[in-house]
């Protein structure tokens, strides 16, 4: 049995269903990790994984390599724990490069829209993966919010995040050291990926006659209204304005590279205006 993301409803093996094994940090993987016979059959190495739907959450341990020489940690519900020696912005970096569309460009142009400053979310509108610090700076660590269904905040600057159930089965994962304000980062971020669902909703069912729709059976916090405030509209902007919006800044940097390449002035109207002249009508058909 599945949902619309694929996933498969039911526990996956590939994580230990003991309640010791449920609760998961940087602290519990250090002192279990490599040195609990009855977890080693849940681990495996992996530096070439995947950043994917079923990633519960990623611990980066760059600064620090776990038994010398893993830079970060991933639980996944069907992988397990999963050991790599990249770290985790390698990991994400191919997520952005070979996957995202328009990599970190559109998600920003979002953002820079809803007046974020900050950078924590990367959304597709059905998924949506935080980093606990930002995603500006080099190690960090990540969860998974459309596999979240609650968090709470701790003292110290620390975060608990519990998952959605699978079949009676739910896990934590703790972070520490997170960035100031963290609720109303994780907010602005849920917000976020709500306008990313409503603007490519927007563009599918309208344009492309494509609709989309939420997860069936088990909420998590994308869903959870309580948690962040919708924004009531998105006429104020759309797929097509966004990608135009971007095109013309593309197309504005080159123009300042290259006056800057032959020690030009850059002229901001004239290259409107040679833009502008570039845009022939017949290319529209």
């Amino acid at each position: 049995m599945k949902n619309s993301l694929c996933l498969d409803l039911f526990p996956n093996p590939g994580l230990p269903a003991q309640n010791k094994y449920q609760h998961f940090s940087k602290d519990m993987i250090k002192k279990k990790v490599g040195k609990e016979k009855e977890l080693e059959s849940y681990i495996s190495e992996d530096s070439s994984y995947c950043v994917n739907p079923n990633m519960f959450a990623l611990y980066d341990f760059k600064k620090e390599p776990l038994l010398g020489k893993y830079q970060s940690v991933i639980v996944d519900r069907k992988e397990g724990i999963v050991l790599s020696k990249r770290s985790s912005k390698a990991h994400f970096h191919d997520l952005l490069k070979y996957k995202l569309l328009m990599g970190l460009t559109f998600q920003k142009e979002i953002a820079r829209r809803l007046g974020y400053k900050d950078r924590h979310v990367i959304s597709t509108g059905k998924l949506a993966y935080f980093s606990i610090r930002g995603y500006t700076k080099a190690s960090n660590d990540w969860v998974s919010l459309h596999l979240m269904d609650d968090y709470q905040i701790l003292g110290n600057r620390s975060i608990r995040f519990k998952s959605i159930e699978l079949n009676g089965v739910t896990y934590t994962f703790t972070f520490a050291n997170c960035c100031r304000h963290i609720r109303s980062k994780i907010a602005e971020s849920l917000r976020h990926n709500n306008v990313v669902f409503k603007v490519s909703n927007y563009h599918l069912k309208h344009t492309m006659g494509w609709p989309i729709y939420r997860l069936r059976g088990k909420k998590s916090l994308l869903d959870k209204e309580e948690y962040f405030t919708p924004h009531p509209a998105i006429e104020f902007f759309t797929m097509k304005e966004i990608c135009a919006d971007l095109m013309n800044q593309k197309h504005s940097k080159y123009g300042k590279m290259m006056a800057e390449l032959f020690q030009l002035d850059f002229m901001k109207e004239d290259h409107k205006l040679i833009y502008r002249l570039s845009q022939r009508d017949d290319s529209l058909f």
